[in-house]
């Protein structure tokens, strides 16, 4: 199983959330920028 698997991302620029389901490879993109993994309990990046 993958790493990003049941983990969250969120976009620094608008706030969108996304989990992860399924890895499919490549990176999570939104706003032309990389999204970043949100730390549980906490509204910041790891």
């Amino acid at each position: 199983m993958s790493s990003r698997v049941d983990r969250i991302y969120f976009c620094r620029i608008c706030g969108n959330e996304v989990k992860f389901t399924k890895d499919g490879g490549g990176k999570l993109v939104c706003c032309d920028e990389e999204m970043r993994i949100k730390k549980e309990g906490f509204d910041g990046e790891e």
